[in-house]
């Protein structure tokens, strides 16, 4: 079984990810990608956010890598 990457975000990164996620002027994309990553850093395994945000388990492992290598 392979062991997600964890997240940790600053509070400055956290504040803009939750405007994201609450955006109704943001694309969509950009609102789901906002909010795996911050499930992802409270913890929550990939296969329970995409449960929640009904999306692949996938899209969420590849988001949350490319927020730990990237960031915003």
């Amino acid at each position: 079984m392979r062991v997600a990457v964890p997240v940790v975000i600053s509070d400055e990164d956290r504040i803009t990810l939750e405007r994201w996620s609450r955006g109704r002027s943001f694309a969509a994309r950009l609102v789901l990608r906002a909010k795996i990553v911050l499930l992802a850093a409270s913890g929550k395994l990939n296969q329970e956010i995409a449960e929640e945000l009904d999306t692949g388990e996938r899209t969420v492992g590849l988001w949350r890598k490319r927020f730990v290598s990237a960031g915003l």
